[in-house]
């Protein structure tokens, strides 16, 4: 029996359609509120034939990272363990909910596992959890955490959750860490990269100056199971599949969607008025910001990340951007009402 969190994600439907697909018995951990019909989409697109028979093999359990009895339940007779579920957040006002889902709650899943003799678990944390390069720099495995005031809460909860499975490696879990980019596949649009292309569509006309990494989320899946049915143990891997800069990938969307791409750049300058007119706006209107302080530091940094290690330690060859969002976006055409 695979254990599964955060199957109701990109990452996390992704995932369970591989190992579905592969005739891998599967659990899922998922919040009592949270619907699985993003998933049923998932595999339909990729599955239109059988996708029901496949999705109605995947066993459902409602719990919580924070909830020890479902999570031991959940762990019972458990072999291995991808763990995908994160709070993903750049709000202040996230911050304590975030160490809670990304930091205790991995503490509690780790030690689970080891009560109950789980052979492997996959980590899935993020670049953010990696040290930020000097100028010129590229972003390496061997980066390792500095304390630095540009690190976001986001980033400090990855790391956070990231010693919490190294410390459960040397209690005698094997694990394998993955720190994927930007991932882009299909989802909901409402949730992490699907954003970008959700507001495209809405009509945003400004770019970013930034460059970093970005992934197709097929890669990510097909890694992580590659990696959990391999000898390779206790390391961790940067799954990227390009580097490109915002305004690249944001003009790759719009040609794909059939709109103009946007034409203004968002300097540093423009940036820091985004972020205080947008908690302005808060303030009076409620919700939760869109643009604040963290995301505006970091969509102009010059970022670059090495997939090296994993290519050679799997032979892997990425699949093109330009196929990601031409696959994301056929996606969201089918199945995303404006």
């Amino acid at each position: 029996m695979i254990l599964v969190t955060g199957g109701t994600g990109m990452t996390g439907s992704h995932l369970l359609l591989e190992l579905i697909s592969a005739g891998e018995k599967v659990r899922v951990l998922k919040r009592e509120y949270s619907t699985t019909g993003w998933v049923e989409k998932v595999f339909e697109w990729y599955r239109p034939d059988d996708h029901k028979a496949l999705f109605d093999k995947i066993e459902w359990v409602d719990g919580d990272l924070n909830d020890l009895l479902s999570l031991r339940e959940a762990v019972k007779g458990v072999k291995k363990i991808y763990h995908c579920a994160a709070l993903v957040s750049y709000a202040p006002s996230d911050k304590a909910e975030m160490k809670k889902t990304n930091i205790e709650g991995t503490a509690n899943l780790v030690n689970a596992a080891l009560y109950e003799n789980v052979e492997k678990i996959c980590h899935c944390s993020s670049i953010a959890a990696l040290s930020l390069p000097e100028k010129g720099e590229v972003v390496n495995e061997s980066f390792f955490w500095k304390t630095s005031r540009d690190n976001t809460y986001y980033a400090i909860s990855k790391f956070g959750s990231e010693r919490e499975v190294w410390r459960g490696s040397e209690e005698g879990l094997d694990m394998v860490m993955v720190n994927p980019s930007i991932i882009i596949g299909p989802g909901d649009p409402s949730r992490s990269s699907g954003m970008i292309f959700k507001f495209l569509l809405k009509g945003l006309n400004l770019y970013a100056s930034g460059t970093t990494g970005f992934v197709d989320v097929r890669d990510v899946a097909d890694v992580m199971v590659k990696l959990m049915n391999s000898d390779i143990k206790n390391e961790r891997f940067i799954i990227n599949g390009e580097n490109i800069s915002y305004k690249e990938l944001f003009t790759k969307v719009a040609n794909c969607l059939g709109i103009s791409p946007p034409k203004y750049r968002a300097g540093k300058v423009l940036g820091e008025i985004a972020w205080r007119l947008d908690r302005l706006r808060c303030l009076f209107a409620g919700g939760k910001p869109l643009v604040t302080k963290e995301i505006a530091g970091f969509i102009n940094r010059q970022i670059f990340y090495s997939n090296q290690k994993i290519r050679n330690a799997l032979n892997y060859r990425f699949t093109p951007i330009d196929d990601a969002v031409s696959n994301t976006c056929g996606f969201l055409k089918r199945y995303y009402d404006k």
